[in-house]
């Protein structure tokens, strides 16, 4: 077996399994509801101000701009936090993670296989679905189909808000046993660029969170800011080579 195999040995019947717990706990269709309900609540927004006697101009009531600015960044950022601060901390309580690595499945491969599943799940009902409602919901209160690409670049981009938040819990937790820790830490990392923008205003360009700008720039045809994408990358792979060395040093 070569090392890189046996690095990754038992990644993939590990990954169904996960995948399998997602709709097990519901966390899938609970998040679809929370995400979707928020956006059709968002992107109506311009409609219940009109009811609420606003006048709206014929910019407020394009179908596209209602979508991209109905604050999915917000929303899936939260179900990226809230759907991984206990991705861990619950098979360490009960057992069922040193069960685990009893078993011919290698460490590397349990958070690279809860780490892909949860963006895969993200993927599809934090952005997927949630969008492709919205982007109905749009249709039939503006009157006009949003522009398709411009919502899937910006769905796409966004992706990259749970990938680094998930990565984040998922290395907090190779430490933490607390889930409410876990959540404050995570917390605490996306409230950096509010508390030292100000002070220091690179760290909002670079921050990880920038994504959700960015995929608002993106979705109306601007190139993808360079700092943000590098701040972005960097978080990424620091968060989650911090998790994998911790994890593989832990006695279980």
């Amino acid at each position: 077996m070569t090392a890189s195999a046996s690095t990754l040995h038992g990644f993939r019947p590990f990954f169904r399994k996960e995948l399998r717990e997602w709709w097990q706990r519901r966390m899938a269709l609970i998040t679809l509801a929370v995400v979707g309900g928020l956006g059709i609540v968002g992107t109506l927004a311009t409609r219940m101000d009109e009811l609420a006697g606003g006048i709206p101009t014929p910019a407020m009531l394009e179908p596209t701009a209602n979508v991209l600015g109905a604050l999915f960044d917000q929303w899936i950022l939260l179900a990226g936090i809230f759907a991984s601060i206990g991705m861990l901390t619950q098979e360490r309580a009960t057992g069922t993670l040193a069960w685990t690595l009893s078993k011919p499945v290698s460490r590397v491969s349990v958070l690279l296989a809860k780490w892909t599943a949860a963006i895969a799940m993200l993927a599809v009902f934090a952005v997927a679905l949630p969008l492709a409602i919205s982007v109905g919901v749009a249709t039939w209160s503006y009157g006009a189909v949003p522009d398709l690409a411009s919502v899937a670049r910006f769905g796409l981009v966004l992706l990259g808000l749970p990938a680094f938040f998930v990565a984040l819990n998922l290395a907090l937790a190779t430490r933490l046993n607390s889930q409410a820790g876990i959540a404050a830490i995570a917390f605490g990392v996306l409230a950096v660029p509010y508390l030292l923008g100000g002070f220091v205003p690179i760290i909002v360009e670079v921050w990880p969170t920038s994504v959700g700008a960015m995929a608002g720039a993106v979705a109306t045809g601007s190139a993808p800011n360079g700092p943000g994408v590098a701040g972005w990358a960097i978080g990424l792979a620091t968060v989650g080579a911090a998790g994998l060395l911790v994890f593989g040093r832990e006695d279980l």
